[in-house]
């Protein structure tokens, strides 16, 4: 009875299963492993009214954010988490008779958002195994179709690969669409990674970014848009009144003050992807894609085999069944050196015991 009265685009959806991993070695959410700095905590463990509503605004947030990326408050916009934002701008800008493009293989909440908001999906792969976009095919499917808003993780999840910003350029010159440029991962890519020094130069430009990875707070729920003023706006209007928890918002600012320490912990996680990056390159039948960002994806021969093994072996990582491109994959979150340590010998275990076939 109530599935018929389901809206089509929503009956036809499966809810996206974010398994929660508990216990043992977890390295498949791209999670920081590192606890909070010293002294974040106790900032946000008071002075927090439950029985108040939060600021609806987050006024007090945004304008932290805009000093610390030499925006204004105004072309800042709060969310809970990422994913709300995605809505967002698909509530706003996409609908039945605008498309959302996404190069795949991508983060997989850009079309449970286009089901949801019943926005016309169309995809791209990626060109040169997984490492390039393919702007000819993408500028094309802009011309021949109602495309509104573009996304481009960067860099992407899984594959790890970071586009240059001349290609997002290109995107934003030719194309009339929203580029909307997902910088989840952008604090592990280095210095000018980022697509914020463009803000200025393109209204059609929008940046996600997110608390949840660098700053180690992804229970929190907390991610961020930057864009013009003109663009914030009119995403506010379709902004839930009270969308970030008083909590969240206090933690976020509990965070940037800490951002040196943060700074540390990214350094960390970026040599310590390069290890795992370095060590499962050198087993032999295992191909694995360079990376930006704080994870490895790697394909062996059996990656199913692999996945199940490494479970038995305690540890958690993301197996991806059939990735457009790619094919059957698996990924690993950097976690701590011990962590990872114990990983890569996992791995050679793994490999050591692999079928004769596998090679």
């Amino acid at each position: 009875m109530l599935n018929r009265l389901l809206r089509p685009n929503v009956r036809a959806l499966t809810p996206y299963d974010a398994e929660t991993t508990m216990g043992g070695i977890r390295l498949d959410a791209n999670e920081n492993p590192f606890p909070w700095p010293a002294g974040v905590a106790e900032k946000i463990a008071g002075g927090v009214e439950f029985n108040r509503y939060p600021d609806g605004k987050a006024a007090a947030l945004r304008e932290a954010l805009a000093a610390r990326l030499g925006l204004s408050g105004a072309e800042v916009l709060v969310g809970n988490g990422s994913d709300e934002l995605i809505q967002m701008v698909l509530q706003a800008f996409g609908g039945p008779a605008q498309a959302l493009l996404i190069p795949t293989p991508t983060f997989s909440m850009y079309g449970v958002a286009a089901s949801v908001t019943d926005t016309p999906l169309l995809e791209v792969p990626l060109a040169a195994g997984g490492q390039a976009l393919d702007l000819d095919n993408m500028l094309r499917l802009c011309r021949e179709n109602p495309v509104s808003v573009i996304i481009a993780c960067n860099p992407n999840n899984p594959t790890g690969a970071l586009f240059p910003p001349e290609d997002i350029t290109r995107l934003l010159r030719e194309s009339e669409a929203l580029v909307m440029v997902d910088e989840a991962y952008g604090e592990f890519a280095g210095a000018g990674a980022s697509m914020l020094p463009y803000i200025r130069e393109y209204h059609n430009l929008l940046i996600l970014k997110t608390f949840s990875k660098a700053f180690g707070m992804a229970a929190l729920r907390l991610g961020y848009l930057c864009a013009r003023a003109e663009a914030v706006a009119l995403l506010d209007r379709v902004r839930p009144t009270f969308n970030v928890n008083a909590f969240s918002q206090k933690a976020g600012l509990a965070a940037l003050e800490f951002s040196a320490v943060y700074e540390e912990q990214i350094a960390v996680l970026t040599a310590e992807t390069e290890k795992l990056y370095l060590g499962l390159k050198a087993l032999p039948g295992v191909k694995v894609w360079p990376t930006r960002a704080n994870f490895v994806l790697f394909q062996p021969r059996e990656a199913a085999r692999w996945g199940e093994a490494l479970r038995e072996r305690g540890f958690a990582v993301r197996v991806f069944g059939n990735l457009p491109v790619l094919g059957p994959c698996l990924r690993v979150s950097a976690g701590t050196p011990a962590e990872n340590e114990a990983f890569l010998r996992a791995a050679a275990e793994i490999q050591a015991s692999a079928p004769a076939h596998e090679f």
